[in-house]
């Protein structure tokens, strides 16, 4: 009589569960070493104050490739003031040829040129000339109060003034360097972001800005 064989439970075959495990696991420790790489570019950025309302007068900073501009907010004010007047008469109450006589003005000043097409909007825009130069201002610790931007915080006051930034998106860090020196001189400072080819408006009753 044949000896009958042994009895015994089924063999698993674990090795493809294993492939699929080691292929986890090896991704997991990449996501990790990316997530690492990552996290080591990451800048901390100064969280900036809510807004508040304040009497005091602003003095209008752009920042725009990489270098300080001064707007020059009352005298385009004047400028523009003036033009409306004459182009009022001209028109003598014909808002058609008004708006004609508006889009064939050529207003500058201060390196920088007056779009009046926010105008029925109660606002003028201002746009920047090509080629003006502005102040390169490279590093806090050097600027001092016979420099471009030092002498602007020095006769500046305090108490009656704050800066107002208009900062175009490829300006930040120069923005941040004339940010600190405000504020190492605890001078109020109120930041607006715009982009490269966007008109700076004010508003032609008057100018309300509010610093950070």
């Amino acid at each position: 009589m044949a000896r009958g064989q042994k009895s015994g439970g089924s063999s698993v075959n674990l090795d493809s569960f294993l492939d699929i495990m080691t292929c986890l696991v090896g991704v997991l420790v990449l996501i990790i070493i990316l997530t690492g790489l990552d996290a080591a570019q990451i800048r901390v950025l100064i969280p900036t104050p809510m807004e508040y309302d304040t009497d005091k007068r602003p003095i209008y900073i752009e920042a725009r490739n990489n270098q300080l501009f001064r707007v020059p907010v009352t005298e385009l004010q004047a400028e523009v003031d003036t033009a409306m007047r004459r182009l009022s008469d001209e028109a003598v109450g014909n808002m058609d040829r008004l708006l004609i006589l508006m889009q064939d003005l050529d207003l500058q000043y201060g390196g920088y040129m007056v779009d009046l097409s926010y105008f029925l909007m109660g606002q003028f825009g201002v746009l920047p000339l090509a080629g003006t130069e502005g102040y390169a201002l490279r590093d806090w610790s050097l600027e001092t109060g016979r420099d471009w931007y030092g002498s602007i915080l020095e006769n500046l006051d305090p108490e009656e003034e704050f800066l107002s930034f208009i900062v175009r998106d490829d300006s930040f860090e120069v923005f941040k360097v004339a940010r600190h020196l405000a504020w190492m001189a605890e001078v109020d400072v109120g930041y607006e972001l715009l982009s490269w080819d966007e008109p700076i408006r004010f508003g032609v009753t008057g100018l309300r800005a509010r610093p950070m």
